[in-house]
């Protein structure tokens, strides 16, 4: 005698809870096991023309001009075309990332947050090496621009991006040309531009760390004022044309930049890393002429130097300047010294491309600053590759001793 089946009670949400259960485990398979929908096989992201990556270190007196700035930024957004990746750390709170979006709240960021970072300590180089990473894996381009925003002080101080909540921890030139090494290494090509919106960077001691890593730099010799670069201007701009070089955008940057205080000393300049090479070469040969100069007394060298353009750092001069006054003076014996100072001048109208000025106080500014001290020799200098690849450290030491006696 057969046994009849059991009619089994299902209650109605079961098959809900059996098809929710399936969709959440297939979701993931595929975001958990895997790790995202970018490893699967096949799938590659679509490549913007640009990714703007701002590298925004607000964690200290700056804080208010960082979100001033941010919201500069938002007056525009990013694109199809053109991604806008900021790392904002902010003295009154954690760090994050995000995909700039268009927004006209003055008073208040609303772009998409990608992450949520904690405190972290934007003078510590790695920290920028892996958002230089996380920009590069999810936000691929033809060209990559990078932008540090924070204080400046060259090579000296504080260098870059100064983390008051991190003891006073800073980026400094050596540690910022072996992370763009590493950044380049990352995105397996160079940056096309590297900004850095922050005071004094624009010496040519920085540029030649940074030269292997970078195409164009666009810095400031001088003071910027906290306002900054206009970003409303310039980001527009790509905006409206995303097939720009690198060189078009470097020139907007810096007529926006220079546009927007008609009453202040300000200069910027956009530098070719990529010649940078022979001048550099040229500037060794220079500081061996002056070592084995014995007919020019070295004061008239000091007086040469201080006579010379110089910034809100005194120990800055203008290397351009300074080459002219060498190659003019009549007290300059050597004709090593002279025809090494024109051959400076020759090759430092082709390395730096562009090169913006206003103010009287800058008047005689060409784009490239140089270390010479001074008031007191700051030891840093001997940890920069230039000094490696130069004697100019000879040389400065030599005359800044005879300023002592």
């Amino acid at each position: 005698m057969s046994i009849p089946k059991q009619k089994i009670f299902k209650p109605k949400f079961y098959s809900w809870f059996i098809v929710t259960f399936n969709l959440l485990f297939l979701a993931f398979i595929l975001n958990g096991c895997i790790g995202s929908v970018s490893q699967l096989p096949g799938y590659e992201k679509t490549k913007a023309n640009w990714t703007v990556m701002v590298f925004l270190n607000g964690d200290n007196d700056l804080d208010n001009h960082a979100i001033a700035d941010l919201n500069s930024m938002e007056r525009v957004g990013s694109s199809d075309k053109v991604n806008i990746i900021v790392q904002h750390d902010s003295l009154q709170g954690p760090a994050i990332r995000y995909l700039i979006e268009k927004d006209n709240d003055p008073l208040k960021i609303n772009s998409k947050v990608l992450q949520h970072l904690g405190e972290i300590n934007m003078g510590d180089a790695n920290n920028l090496v892996d958002f230089i990473r996380f920009c590069g894996q999810n936000y691929p381009a033809d060209k990559y621009a990078l932008i540090l925003w924070n204080h400046g002080s060259g090579f000296k101080g504080k260098n870059i991006s100064f983390d008051q909540t991190s003891y006073n921890d800073s980026i400094t030139i050596p540690e910022l040309g072996q992370a763009l090494l590493s950044a380049k290494s990352i995105l397996n090509t160079s940056i096309n531009l590297l900004g850095m919106d922050a005071c004094l960077m624009a010496m040519v001691e920085v540029a030649y760390e940074v030269r292997k890593s970078s195409n164009l730099m666009v810095a400031s010799q001088e003071s910027v004022p906290g306002d900054g670069w206009d970003y409303t201007t310039f980001l527009e701009s790509l905006i409206t044309n995303p097939a720009m070089e690198e060189i078009q955008l470097a020139q907007i940057i810096a007529d926006s930049f220079i546009d927007q205080f008609p009453s202040q000393n300000v200069n910027i300049s956009v530098t070719d890393l990529n010649q940078l090479e022979e001048l550099t070469a040229n500037i060794g040969l220079l500081s061996k002429a002056i070592l084995l100069d014995n007919k020019t007394s070295p004061q008239i060298y000091i007086n040469i130097g201080d006579s010379s353009q110089y910034f809100s750092d005194y120990d800055f001069i203008d290397l351009g300047d300074f080459a002219q006054l060498l190659a003019a003076n009549s007290e300059v014996r050597s004709s090593e010294v002279k025809s090494s100072a024109l051959m400076i001048n020759n090759l430092l109208s082709q390395v730096v491309l562009y090169n913006r000025t206003h103010g009287f106080d800058v008047e005689y500014s060409h784009g490239l600053s140089l270390y010479f001290p001074y008031k007191s020799y700051n030891p840093q200098y001997e940890l920069l590759v230039f000094n490696r690849d130069t004697s100019w450290n000879q040389v400065i030491q030599k005359l800044f001793a005879l300023r002592k006696k």
